[in-house]
């Protein structure tokens, strides 16, 4: 890389959109540079709050062609101002030299990986690269063309694999299980990332799994989901939440929020050993190193040990119990430390930039 370029990795949620410098160590390391700016989309005055998905099978039936009514269009451009300004923001330190950038963003990728055609918390936006290049270039910003939007689980994996203390390092087999709006879901095996919009559907993606009672459980342990739970529960609305920024951390131990925590601690308990058996019936010489609870998922157990200690002990039941797992298997999934918190809160931040380094090489 060259003295005179920087990387900037950018990771795009629903409601709001985060970017850092990212720094090459070396070959193989890369590490923030810096502070990661933030800026949610309801800062943007084409920013609509009471902005609704389409629905999903509606969103599916039209993926080869979407349809976007104004309202729709006009929130995507709120998403595309306030990207546009995170990245402009970063390059001021960069005297005007060249950026090598890389986005992540949730939801299913046009066939060229250009746009946003299917989300479940969000705009599409169908020609998203293309757009955000134009007003970029209208900046004056010099950068090279972004050769596709990532997708922010698979990104999450870079990061823990190329970034500083990242929990992919020094191990063959690993999962990665993060929450936010969405969840995010990386995989490691025999040393390497499979993506899983190609891993089959052995391994089906988080956001697509229901529980044993046919509830998606996106809905039950996203942070987003949590919150919809408790505003159900409180008859708080969910704009009131976010406002006064009620986050689960705040209200997972009240007494309104019992039934919430149960099932939040069973479902990613029963989420991580879906993993491990499914592992296990499709590579049976296979097992995980290691597996990383990321995102706001390992901020609220930061904050919550206990919870920790609960999923722990729920797996492990569930392990000793399986009439799947061999007795060495199950030996090894007993382990102490199998389950680890992550140490980069950034880690699609991080593997944004990876991804922007490695399609300029």
């Amino acid at each position: 890389m060259k003295n005179n370029t920087i990387i900037i990795g950018i990771d795009g949620g629903a409601t709001n959109i985060s970017g850092g410098i990212v720094k090459q160590i070396n070959e193989t390391t890369f590490s923030l540079d810096g502070d990661v700016q933030t800026l949610a989309y309801s800062e943007s005055p084409l920013n609509n709050r009471n902005f609704q998905p389409v629905n999903l099978n509606l969103q599916l039936a039209q993926k080869d062609n979407p349809i976007l009514k104004t309202e729709e269009g006009k929130q995507g451009l709120a998403i595309l101002e306030s990207c546009e300004n995170v990245i402009t923001k970063l390059a001021k330190t960069n005297n005007g030299n060249k950026c090598f950038l890389g986005i992540g963003m949730p939801g299913l990728k046009s066939p060229e990986y250009g746009g946003i055609i299917v989300t479940n918390n969000g705009p599409r936006i169908p020609r998203f690269l293309d757009v955000l290049e134009h007003r970029l270039r209208l900046t004056g910003l010099k950068f090279d063309p972004i050769q596709k939007l990532g997708n922010d689980s698979d990104l999450c994996g870079l990061g823990e694999l190329y970034g500083k203390d990242g929990s992919f390092r020094g191990v063959e087999n690993a999962l990665y299980i993060g929450t936010g709006t969405g969840i995010a879901d990386a995989i490691l095996l025999e040393g390497k990332l499979i993506s899983f919009d190609n891993i089959g559907t052995w391994m089906p993606k988080s956001w697509h799994m229901k529980n044993e009672n046919g509830i998606p459980i996106e809905k039950i342990i996203s942070h987003k989901g949590m919150m919809m739970q408790y505003s159900e529960k409180t008859g708080i609305s969910f704009q009131r939440l976010e406002e006064d920024e009620t986050y689960p951390e705040l209200f997972i131990k009240t007494g309104d929020a019992v039934e919430i925590r149960i099932n939040f601690v069973t479902t990613v308990a029963w989420l991580i050993f879906q993993r491990i058996e499914k592992l296990v019936v499709k590579k049976p010489n296979t097992i995980f190193n290691r597996i990383i609870l990321g995102l706001r998922l390992a901020q609220l157990i930061e904050i919550i040990p206990e919870l920790f200690d609960q999923i722990k002990l729920s797996v492990k039941k569930q392990i000793t119990d399986s009439l799947v797992l061999s007795q060495t298997t199950k030996n090894h999934y007993l382990q102490k430390r199998l389950i680890i918190l992550s140490k980069l809160p950034h880690a699609p931040i991080i593997g944004a930039g990876v991804n922007a380094y490695q399609n300029a090489k």
